[in-house]
């Protein structure tokens, strides 16, 4: 798996880490009350992202050694994401 690769993953679960953190201060200014919604919308988005990566590397990877390291890397980023959100959360 390239570098580039890594890259673009760990860039875009930042993004997305930040997208959650700065929306949830925008919902939480403007409409407190739909903060559940926000924050179920960006869960599945958050999860459908990452089965998709998954998915279309899986389909473009000539290796199924380079498929499985980069589920581990999609899944290790992915609750990365979820532990800094649970942490902002509370």
């Amino acid at each position: 798996m390239s570098p580039l690769v890594v890259f673009f993953a760990v860039l875009v679960f930042t993004l997305l880490t930040v997208g959650y953190v700065k929306g949830k201060r925008f919902v939480v200014e403007h409409s407190p009350d739909n903060l559940i919604k926000f924050h179920f919308i960006m869960v599945a988005v958050r999860f459908i992202f990452a089965i998709t990566a998954v998915g279309i590397f899986a389909l473009l990877s000539p290796s199924r050694e380079d498929t499985v390291h980069f589920a581990a890397l999609i899944l290790g980023l992915y609750l990365t994401m979820i532990v800094v959100t649970i942490i902002f959360k509370h």
